[in-house]
């Protein structure tokens, strides 16, 4: 059996530097890095001493910050299989997510285990647009609440308890832990009936954290801006410093504070946040600062008419890397800005795979990966040895650029149309803040109504700009291909899902179509 072992890495820049820092937090402080080591093992070693055997499941329902972080670490290291919790879904689909999985343990935030107990509190909060699973509902599962306890709290471990228990523990013998073990399950989609849940192996997921450290050029004199397991494990054991930001809604001046502040290197953020990043520097004739050595972007398409305006608030010798990965397979490709800037093809260009990722496109054009860093499987199907993605692909000179979600695929006449190979194109016109394309099928010709939706930058610009955009689609510096002009275009602003803010096209479809419908009433 192959051991692994998560605390022995965490101790390897213990020994170079037991007394620098290794996570600040805006809440907790600054922690050395022998106290992570320390803490991290007697979470671990309580966890072990409470009843927690390696390979139990334990659903993860803590908001991120320094001790969100810490009780990942020590559970992993004791051997149990985080399942983060996405604590926004309604109970349906949480009880279909629980009953595949059946979690051994639940380690929630007092305050969601203390709402949650009340049925009346959670049909409140969804008469108000708010869901809130029902964690304490679950049964057969050992709870352990974190944060100052609320009342009706449904647990009689606490983590404080937790830690201490491990402290005061002589050497808890733990199971050993095999590299094809699960060492995480996350929930990427599906419905109530069909929920679909990755699994990464220990073996995987360490091929994510050499992948990420392979790219990383970080180490004891850096400071990584992030919030993510994968991004913070391969930072510590360069010996980089973290600062994890506040649970609070992303707010750029306070992350412009955050950067200054703590001297910034590494910075770790979606689209969405840096063009909120970008308007709030803009707005106030701001750089971001000279500290930044390196930006990653990720999570979400990354359109070069964004990182056009995003160079300039960028400060000399600042570098932006666009990321492309998906949970089963993390990370796939990186691409420079200059690089992105610089691509006159086809498709959004995502770049080279990283080292050990193999990717190759079917012939029907969806892109297939592999690679060390592949998930093991969906929970309850076969191991799997590729991934298909979903992405409709081409390859250029070993890079790779996407053509769009095959699922997105819009079908007119005999005509396939690839929505990202357009909007790209579109978002580079005047008033464009950004944009979709989707197919509504008519029942009349028996064929999809292209609808173009386009978000502009400033509002009260509807007719003008849509004005604008016929003229520039058919005849000008951006038109486009005649036979994937829009039927109809929209003004209006596109519905966004996650903390990524991608555009919920799903959502999209719905309210377009309704609203075609009613206009044909």
């Amino acid at each position: 059996m192959e051991r692994i072992s998560l605390l022995e890495q965490l101790a390897v820049p213990c020994a170079h530097g037991p007394h620098l820092p290794a996570i600040i937090n805006a809440r907790h402080g600054v922690l050395s890095r022998t106290q992570l080591s320390r803490r991290v093992r007697a979470i671990a070693d309580g966890f072990t001493a409470a009843g927690l055997r390696p390979g139990e499941r334990v659903l993860f329902a803590v908001r991120p910050d320094a001790e969100a972080v810490l009780l990942m670490l020590g559970i992993s290291a004791a051997g149990g299989v985080l399942v983060p919790l996405d604590s926004n879904m309604g109970p349906a689909l949480f009880a279909s997510r629980m009953e595949l999985l059946s979690p051994q343990w639940v380690v929630a935030e007092s305050a969601l285990l203390a709402l949650s107990a009340s049925r009346w509190i959670l049909r409140l909060l969804g008469w108000c647009g708010i869901n809130l699973p029902p964690v304490a509902a679950m049964t057969n599962a050992q709870f352990v609440s974190v944060g100052p306890l609320w009342p009706g709290t449904r647990s009689k471990l606490t983590a404080a308890a937790i830690e201490k228990l491990g402290q005061q523990a002589d050497n808890p013998v733990r199971a050993p832990v095999d590299r094809d073990d699960a060492a995480m399950i996350v929930f990427t989609s599906g419905t109530a009936g069909a929920p679909k849940a990755v699994v990464h192996s220990w073996r995987s997921t360490q091929a994510v954290f050499d992948a990420v450290g392979s790219l990383l050029d970080a180490g004891a004199n850096d400071v990584i801006h992030a919030r993510e397991l994968h991004l913070i494990i391969p930072a510590l054991i360069a010996g980089a410093t973290i600062f994890i930001p506040a649970r609070h809604k992303f707010s750029a001046a306070r992350t412009l504070q955050d950067l200054k502040r703590c001297r910034v290197t590494h910075l770790f953020s979606v689209a969405a946040e840096c063009r909120q990043l970008l308007d709030h520097l803009r707005s106030n004739e701001l750089h971001l600062p000279a500290s930044l050595r390196e930006i990653w972007i990720g999570a979400a398409p990354v359109h070069a008419s964004f990182l056009k305006e995003f160079q300039a608030v960028l400060s000399r010798g600042t570098n932006v890397w666009c990321v492309y990965g998906m949970t089963e397979i993390l990370p796939v490709a990186r691409v420079s800005l200059a690089q992105k800037l610089a691509y006159a093809g086809d498709g959004d260009l995502v770049g080279e795979c990283v080292a050990g990722v193999n990717a190759r496109v079917s012939t029907d054009g969806e892109l297939l990966l592999s690679g060390p860093n592949l998930f093991a499987r969906y929970f309850g199907e076969p191991v799997c040895m590729e991934h298909a993605t979903g992405d409709l692909a081409r390859l250029v000179d070993g890079s790779i650029a996407l053509l769009g979600r095959r699922k997105d695929m819009i079908i007119r006449g005999r005509f396939n149309i690839y929505p990202e190979l357009y909007e790209t194109v579109i978002e580079r016109i005047d008033g464009v803040k950004r944009c979709a394309m989707i197919g509504i099928h008519d029942m009349g010709p028996a064929d999809e109504r292209v609808v173009l939706v386009v978000e502009p930058r400033a509002v009260g610009a509807g007719e003008v700009l849509k004005k604008r955009l016929w003229r520039e689609l058919r005849n000008g510096p951006y038109s486009i291909d005649a036979a994937a002009l829009p039927d109809v275009i929209m003004i209006m602003a596109l519905p966004t899902i996650g903390r990524s803010s991608k555009v919920d096209k799903g959502r999209l479809r719905e309210i377009v179509h309704r609203g075609m419908a009613c206009e044909s009433l």
